[in-house]
């Protein structure tokens, strides 16, 4: 929804959700960026980013990047927003505010969400295509630019709990969705510890993931569900070595406590768990005996991807 701020103004409002990937497989040959990407599997949550955009006619183009009311250095959100600028005539003073529950660079597809609000809100004010996969395409290459992810945004278009069977940004991948029990809430705990980037760019942390990916994917794309879903992905942090100790611990905990749908979140130094509404409180108490009460979350699996609201 566009909506008139000042006379010289206008605004736009974008919501988007997180996502967790699970277990993936990295492919970035190709030498078209939007043919880049991975594929893999996870599921998108109700926790998620509200991206309000406001922009005014300028001499020159002017950007402000505010997350969690925090002025911050942004360089997917200021890929998108020159890419979507490109051949426009018109320069304009933007001011993008990102109001999130996902704390940035724990693997819950912060950076994808930004980029992906801020596309969808600015097409709308710029007189661009609105809809969610040819916006889509713009966060998409924001994130591989930055080395900051190849799978989230092409999911969070979707929404829902997904198999991504083709890399590539919206309308080149393509993606399989795996049915899920709605009543499910999932736990989230996470910090700071993997950079996204660092493992992206290793050539021999690559070829393990690589590795791993497509012998576990091959079985999962077979039988693409839930139960299979989390037994690829348990097995998938296992052998790849990305487990920190934190993660390893914790999920030992919680399988030994009888929560044993759970994994490691790609790429962050976080686990995921999914349980009962009821069992909810247990799962937290469990969790923070490895991070503080505001490193988790608790959130369910959402159907919707992002949209303009």
């Amino acid at each position: 929804m566009t909506s008139q701020g000042d006379s010289t103004s206008k605004e736009a409002y974008a919501f988007v959700p997180g996502h967790i990937t699970g277990i993936f497989r990295i492919h970035d040959e190709a030498e078209n960026l939007l043919f880049r990407g991975s594929v893999g599997a996870g599921f998108s949550i109700a926790a998620g980013t509200l991206t309000t955009v406001r922009i005014s006619e300028s001499s020159s183009l002017k950007m402000r990047i505010v997350y969690n009311n925090e002025l911050i250095d942004a360089p997917v959100t200021s890929a998108v927003i020159l890419r979507l600028l490109e051949d426009h005539d018109t320069t304009f003073n933007i001011e993008i505010a990102h109001e999130s529950q996902l704390p940035i660079g724990i693997g819950f597809g912060a950076s994808g969400a930004g980029a992906l609000g801020t596309a969808l809100a600015l097409s709308s004010l710029i007189g661009n295509d609105t809809g969610v996969q040819t916006t889509g395409v713009h966060a998409h290459y924001a994130e591989v630019v930055n080395h900051t992810g190849l799978g989230d945004v092409i999911a969070q278009c979707h929404g829902g709990f997904e198999m991504r069977t083709k890399p590539g940004a919206p309308g080149i991948g393509e993606v399989v969705k795996i049915p899920y029990d709605h009543s499910k809430q999932v736990v989230l705990a996470g910090s700071p510890g993997l950079e996204t980037k660092e493992i992206l760019t290793n050539p021999e942390k690559r070829e393990r993931i690589n590795r791993v990916g497509d012998d576990l994917l091959e079985g999962l794309l077979a039988s693409p569900d839930f139960d299979n879903f989390i037994i690829a992905a348990r097995e998938f942090s296992r052998r790849t070595g990305l487990m920190t100790e934190r993660t390893e611990s914790a999920l030992l905990e919680l399988q030994s406590s009888g929560f044993k749908e759970c994994s490691m979140v790609m790429l962050g130094d976080s686990v995921f768990s999914f349980c009962s509404e009821s069992e909810s409180r247990s799962v937290v108490d469990i969790l923070t005996h490895f991070w503080t009460q505001d490193q988790i979350l608790v959130t369910s699996v959402t159907s919707d991807g992002g949209r303009l609201v």
